[in-house]
Formats: C-alpha cells, sequence, structure tokens
C-alpha cells in the first residue's frame, strides 16, 4: 500500500476527473435551474411545503448525477485499457483506492458548488431557504456518496453503456416501487444518504441515516475491492 499515495496524487492530476466533475455539476446545475424556473412560475400558487420538496427533488438529482459520474471514473478507463496500465504502475490495491478517492474528492467540490448555487438561487428567489455552511456540506456529503456508490457498481460492472442505467436505476429503484414497499425501501442506500442530506441541510443531526449509508457503502466498496482485486483485468 505504499503506492496509494503516488497513485492517488496521479489520479487527481487526471484532466477527465476534473472535466467529468464540471459536467456533472453543470448538468445537475441546469436541471436545478429548470426545478426552480417550475416552482417559481406561477406566482400566485401556494409555496407550502415547495422548500422541502425543492430539497429533495434537487438533492435525489446530485446523487443520481454523482454515482453515474462514479460509474463512468471506472468505466471510461477501463474500456480504454488505461487502468491496466495504471494497475501496472502502481499494482490493484492502490490503484483502485487510489481511483476511489479521487473520484470521491472531485464529486465533493461538484456538490459543495452545487450547494453553493442552490442556496444562493434560494436566498435570491426565497423559495427554499438560504444559503448556509450546512446547506453546501450537506450536498458536498451527497455528491462524495453518490459518486462512491456509482464507482463501485461501475468497477463490478465494468460495461460503460451498462452502468449508465444500471447505477441511475439503482438510484431512481426506491420511488419507483410501490407503496406498500416503502418500510424496506427506508432502507435502501438512496433512501438513506438523501435522508441524512435533507436533514443535514437544514441542520438536523440525522446520525442514524448517515450510519445506514456509511454502512452501504462500505458494504458494496468492499465487495468491489475484493472482486477487482481477485479478477481478471482482462
Amino acid at each position: 500500500m505504499v503506492n496509494l499515495g503516488p497513485a492517488l496524487l496521479s489520479d487527481l492530476r487526471r484532466p477527465w476527473l476534473w472535466k467529468g466533475s464540471a459536467i456533472s455539476a453543470a448538468l445537475a446545475l441546469g436541471l436545478t435551474g429548470m426545478l426552480f424556473v417550475a416552482a417559481t412560475h406561477d406566482a400566485g400558487a401556494d409555496t407550502t411545503g415547495l422548500p422541502a420538496l425543492l430539497l429533495d427533488a434537487v438533492t435525489s438529482l446530485v446523487l443520481t448525477v454523482s454515482a453515474v459520474f462514479g460509474s463512468f471514473s471506472f468505466t471510461s478507463d477501463y474500456r480504454a485499457g488505461s487502468l491496466n496500465c495504471r494497475v501496472l504502475l502502481f499494482q490493484r490495491r492502490p490503484a483502485f483506492l487510489g481511483r476511489a478517492l479521487s473520484t470521491a474528492v472531485a464529486a465533493l467540490l461538484a456538490g459543495a458548488a452545487i450547494g453553493l448555487a442552490f442556496g444562493f438561487a434560494s436566498a435570491v428567489l426565497k423559495v427554499a431557504g438560504t444559503l448556509s455552511p450546512s446547506l453546501v456540506l450537506a450536498f458536498a456529503g451527497a455528491a462524495a456518496m453518490g459518486a462512491l456508490w456509482g464507482f463501485a457498481l461501475g468497477s463490478l460492472l465494468r460495461n460503460h453503456l451498462v452502468s449508465l442505467f444500471a447505477v441511475s436505476l439503482s438510484v431512481a429503484l426506491p420511488g419507483l416501487l410501490p407503496d406498500l414497499s416503502e418500510p424496506v425501501t427506508t432502507f435502501f442506500f438512496p433512501v438513506l444518504a438523501a435522508d441524512w442530506a435533507q436533514q443535514a441541510a437544514v441542520n438536523i443531526p440525522a446520525s442514524g441515516a448517515f450510519c445506514g449509508a456509511a454502512g452501504w457503502l462500505v458494504l458494496v466498496a468492499a465487495a468491489a475491492f475484493t472482486v477487482f482485486v481477485k479478477r481478471d483485468l482482462a
């Protein structure tokens, strides 16, 4: 594991990492802007509950976009064959962990930028609260968790196109299930991560949701790490 530092630094210098992060942030901001336009279109409409609805929609959006970015962080290099070169240079474990950590860092910064934009727009339009450090941290944390989730699934699937749909579906699945399954879906990773972000954004402690989401991440990441170390890269 002595190569973890060099592997991480090398990953942080990858242009694609920051380009992909910027594209995902721009996509999330564009869709968030559309939500704000729709929310403020009818000035005479009842706005009761609108802040919570907007926060719910945007945190789910950030989770989904970050998860796709995380999966592409693995599958793009795997498809191009450059991941094999990194394994030869840094060995398997440092290469995997360095890529996972750099992906989380890039998503964290993108999430913070989205949180800043969301808070600023909310304050200006007076539709969803005000800008605060807890709001920015909540979005940053949600983006990092989503990216790690997508990275782990992407490393297991190893297919660019399949990962795009499978990772997106894994985040959206709880909302697609019937209402009868609600007690079960509350324990799914996307629900726990979104619940933590929404409560943390308004400065409400949500340690249970955070620990649940973190537990899912550890489980999936450990499985992905084990498979990556033992599975043939060809």
